[in-house]
């Protein structure tokens, strides 16, 4: 996968900052503010009630084909 940051970073950390679009920042983090609004509907996924990372996982993917389904995007 060619997938490459697009967050700005903080220059007080000693990183020199880096050049992002800030257009693309703006419209991706739209979507994935509004992605962990519709997760939060899922209140078990939420509290995580399951102890096995496996099993967690799994929810989270039965959650997000739901959405999918649900919102069909």
């Amino acid at each position: 996968m060619n997938v490459e940051a697009n967050i700005p970073v903080n220059p007080r950390n000693g990183r020199k900052p880096i050049q992002y679009d800030i257009e693309t920042y703006r419209r991706m983090r739209s979507a994935v503010e509004r992605f962990y609004g519709w997760l939060k509907s899922f209140r078990r996924i939420i509290v995580r009630y399951e102890r096995l990372a496996a099993i967690y996982k799994a929810l989270i993917t039965i959650a997000c084909i739901t959405i999918h389904l649900r919102y069909g995007i």
